[in-house]
């Protein structure tokens, strides 16, 4: 009987072996949204950052920002809120490219969906406070993966009695932002970053071309 048993087993578990794999969803992160200039200039302080860690051993290497071939509200914003960073931080620009100076361009990419995404709208109780504060500790970095899951599938004593799950529109468009320091075919440093915008603000980081206008003709039997 044991060997029957072994046997099903055995067979059950061959069977399972060729099965695609379950797609899961990722564990929530989270996801800055880009609502104003305001924004635009922490990006540009960010990326400055970046550039003059990058080019800490040339201190006196000038750099060229280059500007992008499409202009937008963003790609404008964001030079001259990166040219201001740069010379807040000391570097040497130009305003020119030479051939010993290094150049700094960026590209936007847009990336819509049209997936209808919801998102957990409801209030933590202090049991769930609680168990994100363990999480941030030394001892719940151990156990994160358990209490994750137990959270997902018992979510009742952790979270209140709200409307739990809500449309999340502004999840429909993203932009990548890449900003890029090469020097001749090498490149020095490139940052991506991914953020949410608002469909109705698309217009700030995408060249759209004016519509025609269109003709009118008049038909005459004459």
């Amino acid at each position: 009987m044991k060997k029957i048993v072994l046997a099903s087993i055995a067979l059950l578990v061959s069977g399972c072996a060729h099965e695609m794999p379950m797609g899961v969803a990722f564990k929530t992160p989270e996801q800055l949204k880009l609502n104003s200039a305001a924004h635009w200039d922490i990006l540009a302080n960010h990326e400055a950052g970046l550039i003059k860690k990058t080019l800490k051993n040339s201190s006196t290497l000038p750099v060229f920002i280059k500007e992008p071939a499409d202009s937008f509200p963003f790609a404008q914003a964001y030079h001259h809120l990166l040219t201001s960073s740069l010379a807040a931080q000391g570097a040497t620009i130009v305003t020119r490219p030479e051939f010993n100076a290094a150049t700094i361009s960026y590209v936007v990419d847009i990336v819509k969906h049209s997936a209808n995404y919801t998102e957990n709208m409801a209030l933590p109780t202090p049991l769930g406070h609680g168990v994100y504060y363990l999480l941030a500790t030394a001892l719940g970095k151990g156990v994160h993966d358990v209490t994750s899951t137990a959270i997902e599938v018992v979510k009742a004593p952790f979270y209140a009695a709200v409307d739990q799950v809500k449309p999340n529109l502004a999840t429909h468009v993203e932009v990548v932002i890449t900003t890029q320091i090469t020097m001749g075919n090498q490149v020095l440093n490139s940052d991506s970053r991914v953020y949410y915008v608002e469909r109705g603000n698309l217009s700030h980081y995408a060249y759209h071309a004016p519509e025609a206008l269109p003709h009118h003709y008049t038909v005459s039997d004459r």
